[in-house]
């Protein structure tokens, strides 16, 4: 009986254990299922699942006839993870031939690293391919948008950069991020098996969105002309920097905004838009329109000039102001003709510093223009309390008063359309990636300034400034050109006075009958020799008028002439697009299609083309290419001498501050520094001559025929 209540009580007792243990069990089942339910699943999640960012594509920017100007190219980025590297000699063997480098130098550049390192950006699309099939341990790659710009340096002021990430940092890149960067999204991946990531039917998704793609008003074609013959005229005149804007008058729409030389990233600035300058002569149409408008003087009104050869005319007590020309009168109409500050000082006396401010403001200077570009500036225009008893003359001529290029070719554009000041316009559409207008700009006249007969009195003013004034240089045949120059001394800030210094400028239209383009030219600091506006930025806007003309089809309009001919014997072949290809590249195209080249300038790349692309040539003709100015346009590395005559060459160093020795003469056949030495150069450059040139190849000349000479 004993031995049974023992054993009875054992089995209670393993039946208490064991309940007790099911109910550990299930407390501690409960326990993970409910309180610790929310830990596990995000445990499980950040193990099993993975969240991958889907990246969009940077939208496009094209130009106002839909040629692309910026849009993203697919590349690759290489890096190294080494704690997984088992050996590099043997990575860098199959790596190598990939890269196209050396195996030993790539052995050197692997083992140096640390941890994760990056190894190559921006790798070719068929090199990262290449890697990525060959899964190599430690090796990680991936892919990355990079922004390609068609027109190279050329617009990088306006239309801006991208960082490494692929997002705006500077102009319109930076202004209209939001639209072109698109968004991001993601998608979520499962685990399979210990390297796969696999997606399931129906996983958590968000699509990205693409960026969209903006419309601009520049002329691709305009914009590198403008480029060109800027750059070649800063280089020549060894100029501190150039600036200019064209802009159609009619619409405010903005055709090209150029600025040399291009300062880096991070300092790059547009000019047209961001810098602020004394306008000096070219300011005198607003006294004249105002003048005008007013009814206070008739263009055949006579007005006394300088007492004296050289003297200066006291238009109030204590304030003096002369002429260049030093005349002893003009009509109104020869005063602005001639640029006289004399009788322009008069005029706005005249007229009054209340009347003088106010249509100056209504032209839009001293405000922002309101132009979707970061970091304009409004100008400077002091209210009328600030305004001293000289100032009225003074602001009349162009002093006390600055501008920017964007405001005085608006203000030059209100004469040319008959009056109404225009708002300006950079962006004419934004369009999803499906095509879809998002927005959509139209041009948009601001107020009226001049009435209609007061600007068509100003345009016959401004058109004889150029056929007979101070800008015959912007003369030319078969299309009449209006406009005026301004030169202006700068501000000292050492003195706080004028110092020796100027602004060489140029505003004007054509055609002045139908005006189709408004351009502002700046040069400024150019030589003391050549300061004026007429003498080198009335120049720079006719050859920009002259290229223009030379196309079929431009901002001009047609300007090509129906002659009555026959059927040419050979026949036609279509011209091909040579534009910003290399010299050598547009032969070879021109020569598969049985056509000559003839280049002009002696830039690297093609800018324009005459007949254009798509134009019916005789098979066997010459199709004449404009080329871009060089690379280093502004001198800022040692230049090839080998070969040049030795006057030649030197000419080129004395462009570049460099002092020459020479040894020998003729032709040079060696030179030290190298070519491609960053400058300024402290030293002096040696040249060896021979006076074959084909001596070039023997490293120099011997010493019983060679002299030396300092220049």
């Amino acid at each position: 009986m004993a031995h049974r209540d023992m054993r009875k009580s054992r089995v209670l007792m393993v039946a208490a254990g064991l309940f007790l243990a099911l109910c550990t069990i299930w407390l501690r089942v409960a326990w993970l299922q409910v309180p610790m339910h929310a830990h596990y699943m995000a445990r499980a999640a950040e193990r099993q699942e993975s969240r991958v960012k889907l990246t969009p594509r940077r939208g496009d920017l094209v130009d106002r006839n839909g040629r692309i100007l910026a849009h993203d190219l697919q590349s690759f980025e290489v890096a190294i993870y080494m704690p997984q590297v088992k050996s590099v000699s043997a990575l860098a063997a199959k790596m190598a031939p990939v890269l196209g480098v050396s195996a030993r130098d790539l052995t050197k550049r692997i083992s140096a690293m640390k941890g994760f390192a990056w190894l190559e950006h921006d790798l070719a699309p068929e090199k990262g391919q290449e890697l990525q099939r060959l899964r190599l341990e430690g090796v990680v790659v991936q892919t990355r948008a990079t922004r390609d710009y068609r027109l190279g340096e050329s617009a990088f002021e306006i239309l801006g950069r991208t960082d490494r990430d692929n997002v705006g940092v500077d102009g319109l890149e930076y202004q209209y991020e939001n639209d072109l960067g698109g968004r991001s999204g993601w998608i979520t991946l499962i685990r399979a098996g210990e390297k796969r990531w696999i997606k399931l039917p129906g996983a958590e998704t968000h699509p990205a969105r693409d960026g969209a793609s903006l419309q601009l008003t520049i002329d691709a074609d305009l914009q590198s002309i403008v480029e060109h013959h800027l750059a070649r005229t800063v280089d020549s005149l060894q100029a501190l920097r150039g600036f200019a804007i064209f802009l159609d008058p009619m619409t405010g729409e903005i055709l090209a905004a150029a600025c040399v030389p291009h300062l880096p990233a991070g300092r790059a600035r547009n000019w047209t838009f961001t810098d602020q300058y004394e306008p000096g002569s070219t300011f005198k149409v607003v006294v004249a329109g105002a003048v005008l408008e007013e009814g206070l003087a008739k263009p055949g009104e006579y007005f006394t000039g300088s007492p004296g050869h050289g003297q200066k005319a006291e238009l109030l007590p204590g304030v003096f102001i002369g002429d260049a020309h030093g005349r002893p009168g003009y009509t109104f109409f020869g005063a602005i003709q001639n640029s006289s500050n004399i009788v322009c000082g008069k005029l706005g006396i005249r007229l009054g510093a209340e009347k003088l401010y106010r249509y100056a403001a209504s032209l839009g200077f001293g405000t922002l223009t309101g132009i979707e570009f970061p970091g304009e500036t409004s100008g400077r225009l002091r209210p009328l309390s600030r305004w001293q008893p000289r100032s009225t003359p003074t602001v009349a001529i162009g002093q006390e008063v600055a501008v920017t290029p964007l405001q005085l070719a608006l203000a030059y554009a209100a004469i040319a359309n008959g009056g109404v000041l225009m708002e300006p316009m950079l962006v004419k559409e934004v369009r999803a990636a499906d095509g879809r207008v998002l927005r959509r700009n139209t041009p948009q006249p601001s107020h009226r300034v001049f009435s209609e007969s007061t600007t068509s009195t100003l345009r016959e003013m401004l058109c004889a400034v150029v056929d007979s004034g101070t800008a015959t240089a912007a003369k030319l045949e078969g299309i009449r050109i209006a406009g005026k120059t301004g030169t202006a001394q700068k501000v000292d800030p050492t003195l706080k006075a004028y110092g020796s210094k100027y602004m060489a400028s140029f505003a004007g239209f054509a055609p002045a009958e139908n005006p189709r383009i408004v351009g502002v030219v700046v040069i400024d600091e150019p030589p003391q020799r050549l300061h004026y506006g007429g003498q080198i930025a009335a120049p720079v806007f006719r050859e920009v008028v002259l290229d223009l003309m030379r196309q079929p089809t431009s901002v001009l309009g047609s300007t090509t002439r129906n002659i009555a001919m026959r059927p040419p014997d050979v026949p036609a072949v279509t011209a091909p697009d040579l534009r910003l290809l290399p010299r050598r590249e547009a032969e070879r195209k021109l020569a598969d299609y049985g056509l000559h080249a003839r280049f002009e300038g002696d830039g690297t790349r093609v800018l324009s083309q005459s007949p254009a692309a798509g134009q019916p040539v005789e098979r066997g003709g010459s199709v004449v290419a404009w080329l871009s100015s060089p690379q280093d346009s502004v001198g800022r590395s040692m230049p090839d001498l080998a070969g040049l005559p030795v006057r030649q060459a030197l000419r080129q160093l004395s462009q570049r501050q460099v002092q020459p020795f020479v040894t020998g003469s003729g032709f040079v056949v060696r030179q030290e520094p190298a070519p491609g030495t960053p400058l300024p150069f402290r030293g002096e450059c040696r040249l060896w001559c021979a006076a074959d040139a084909a001596a070039s190849g023997r490293g120099g000349v011997s010493a019983a025929s060679a002299t030396s000479r300092r220049p």
